[in-house]
This record gives C-alpha cells, sequence and structure tokens, in this order.
C-alpha cells in the first residue's frame, strides 16, 4: 500500500499529513526547520509502507534533507495546489494543517499527471545555482551602475563622461582613490600617469585624452553635495568591484564545470554560444536524461512551446507563461545572438518579421526551433553541424 506525504513548507516549522490510497488521514504532527525537524520526519515517514513526498517549495535546507532518502517527490504548482483545496475543501479554511493534507490529497490523486524531481549530477546541480546567483549579482551589478551613473552626473561630471564604460574597474578605482575634485586636482600628471598604467590603462594615447579632459574641466559643483554624494559613490564603487570580482569567478567556476561535461562540451559547438550561454544551457537541461522524454517537455520548460486557447468559434495562440523563467531568459538571449553566426536562424527571423511578428515574437518563435535542436544534441550527444540538422530544420521551418 502506498502512503502520500504532504508537507506545508515554512520558515520555522513545516507542517505534514500523511494519509493512505484512500484518503485517510493517519497522522499530521510539524517538524523544525532544522536538522533534528528533518530527523523526526524520516523516522515517521520511515514508519508507512512506499512513501510518496510532496511540497510546494522546490528548494531549501528540507529539500536538500529529502534528496538523501530513497522515496519519490514531486515539487507541486502552488496555484494548482490552491485551486485543487477549493475543490477538495469546502469550508475556505487556511491553516498549515489544511494547507498539507491538501498536498497529500493532490498528490495522491493527481501523482501519474505530476512530474517527479529527477536531480543532476552534483556538480550540474551546482551550475544551476551558479547560473542563478550568476544572473542575480549581473542584475545587481546594472542597478547599481545605473545609480553611480546618476550620483556622478550630480556631484562630478568629470567621471562621468572620462572613459567608454561607466562601470569600468579603472574609473571605480579612481572614485575610490580621487573621490572628489579638490583631491583630483591637487594630484600631479606624472603620479595620474603611474596610477593609471598601474591599473592597466598603458595606451599613451588615450592616457593623454584622459589627462586633457582633467586639465580642461571647470567644477562648478557645490561643496555640501559634494562631501555628500562623493561618499555614496565611493561607497557604491567598492561593492562594484566587489560584483566585478565575485562575477569573474562565478563564470570560471562555471566554465570549469561545463567543459568537463560531455554535454557541456557538445553545446559549446552551438553557433554564438560562450561560456555563459552554454554553461546555463547545461544548467537548465541537466545531465539526467531521464528527465524528458520528448522535445516538447523541453520546450514547455523553457517556455517556448505556445498555447492553443479556444472558446466555441474563438481560437488564439498565447504565450506560455508557466515555465522555467531564467531557461527562457538565457534561450532567447542566445537565438538572438546566433542572428549573427547561423544562416538559417537570421532567415527563419526574418521571415518572421516579414510575416508582421514583432521582434520578441520572431525571437520567441526561433527559440522554439532552437530548441528542438539542441534536445536532440543534448540526448544523442552530437555536436551542432549545419549538415547533421540540415532536415530537422527544413521539417520545422515548415
Amino acid at each position: 500500500m502506498k502512503h502520500f506525504v504532504g508537507i506545508d513548507n515554512s520558515k520555522l516549522t513545516h507542517s505534514v499529513s500523511i494519509i493512505d490510497e484512500n484518503g485517510n488521514l493517519l497522522k499530521t504532527f510539524d517538524v523544525e526547520n532544522d536538522y533534528s525537524g528533518f530527523e523526526k520526519l524520516q523516522k515517521l515517514i520511515n514508519n508507512f509502507e512506499n512513501p510518496v513526498i510532496a511540497f510546494e517549495l522546490p528548494h531549501g535546507p528540507l529539500v536538500d534533507f529529502l534528496r538523501r532518502l530513497p522515496y519519490k517527490m514531486f515539487s507541486l504548482n502552488p496555484l494548482k495546489v490552491k485551486r485543487f483545496k477549493e475543490i477538495y475543501s469546502v469550508s475556505g479554511d487556511k491553516t498549515d494543517k489544511v494547507d498539507s493534507n491538501a498536498i497529500a490529497q493532490y498528490i495522491r490523486i493527481n501523482e501519474k499527471q505530476s512530474k517527479e524531481l529527477i536531480f543532476n549530477s552534483p556538480e550540474i546541480e551546482t551550475l544551476k545555482i551558479l547560473g542563478i546567483s550568476h544572473d542575480r549579482l549581473t542584475k545587481d551589478h546594472t542597478r547599481y551602475s545605473l545609480r553611480l551613473i546618476f550620483i556622478l552626473r550630480q556631484y562630478f561630471p568629470l567621471y562621468d563622461d572620462l572613459f567608454h564604460d561607466s562601470a569600468s574597474k579603472i574609473l571605480l578605482k579612481l572614485i575610490q582613490k580621487y573621490p572628489t575634485w579638490a583631491v583630483l586636482a591637487s594630484e600631479s600628471s606624472e603620479n595620474l600617469t603611474s596610477f593609471l598604467i598601474s591599473n592597466n590603462y598603458r595606451n599613451g594615447k588615450y592616457i593623454q585624452k584622459v589627462l586633457a579632459k582633467m586639465q580642461a574641466y571647470k567644477h562648478c559643483i557645490m561643496p555640501e553635495t559634494e562631501i555628500a554624494l562623493s561618499m555614496e559613490a565611493v561607497a557604491i564603487a567598492s561593492i562594484l568591484l566587489t560584483l566585478k570580482d565575485q562575477l569573474a569567478l562565478i563564470e570560471k567556476r562555471m566554465a570549469e564545470i561545463s567543459k568537463s561535461n560531455p554535454i557541456g562540451e557538445i553545446l559549446y559547438t552551438l553557433p554564438g554560444a560562450g561560456i555563459i550561454i552554454a554553461s546555463k544551457l547545461l544548467g537548465v537541461l541537466g545531465d539526467n536524461k531521464t528527465r524528458f522524454s520528448k522535445a516538447n517537455h523541453v520546450q514547455c520548460l523553457f517556455g517556448t512551446a505556445p498555447m492553443n486557447y479556444q472558446s466555441g468559434g474563438y481560437h488564439k495562440v498565447i504565450m506560455r507563461k508557466a515555465c522555467n523563467k531564467k531557461g527562457k531568459s538565457i534561450l532567447y538571449v542566445f537565438a538572438f545572438s546566433s542572428l549573427r553566426f547561423s544562416k538559417w536562424a537570421r532567415d527563419y527571423y526574418d521571415k518572421q518579421r516579414k510575416l508582421g511578428k514583432r521582434h520578441s515574437v520572431a525571437i520567441r518563435a526561433l527559440s522554439n526551433k532552437w530548441l528542438k535542436i539542441i534536445y536532440s544534441m543534448w540526448l544523442n550527444q552530437t555536436e551542432y553541424s549545419d549538415n547533421i540538422f540540415k532536415n530537422k530544420r527544413t521539417s520545422n521551418a515548415a
């Protein structure tokens, strides 16, 4: 006999309900969100035959602990559980015990229609999380860069126009060492030249341009404004330098993992895919071949497969929103990048544009075509080649 375990994840305690195949509630209890609580959960689960575990939150310490257990696990969509609970329980009560029971009842009824959690190798799981961290830190870098530009334009316009990159390392270090005009103006040209050279700015032609801009600059900012904003600029410059260093370390680790993986080496052969794109694609696809049984499953995961909506005589095709947002984003970037490196991709994109499709719609359609090719490469461990995939592209372009 099977038993179904529903867990309502929480910050402090997790509510657990265990039911049998007939939906009868056998046990309900709470466990602390720590190792001792997880051990208690394991001991109680082990008392029941063939447990199937379901929860909503697919990550965190509890999930990492449960991965060690030899049981089937499911991560459920909270919206589906909410709708199911409205049918299952007419009272409308909202408690942790009600929620955990609803999760157990949902997986009891819908186990065959639900997707079991299947994990990749430890290296690829690490790569997946590195990709997520890279996305977050990249967004932080962009946010702080824009904030720094805003501040410089208010108190030190010279720095806003001194280098091509408004958040380059040389500028950030310049802000740290010379945060105000008074400090910069008191420095000699020789020392400034030495500073630039020591920070890998060695082209004499460009050094003279920078020095000329400094000498021609006329400062007219009020001291009270300069004092306050210069302190903020130094703080942001320090944050950006730290972000740059950590992003470089993450990218180096991502490259090491992806290049040492057979599937990663294959993804590097995609036209326009560099270290970041190939590594993030590998992190989302994984290296467990049991995760997907056909290309459409991958297209649904990445959100490229369109959805049909029909009611009576009305019909339209809409964008799929329930998907892996990180995967969808990186595939969009890759499809756009491939326009420069793949003739068939460019031709397909141009065809979509001539049909009146917007840029984003055309790229999304191209992403869907690419994903069929990527899935075939992933499944068969075959490097990309125009000759190998000629027939596949021809059939997909129809």
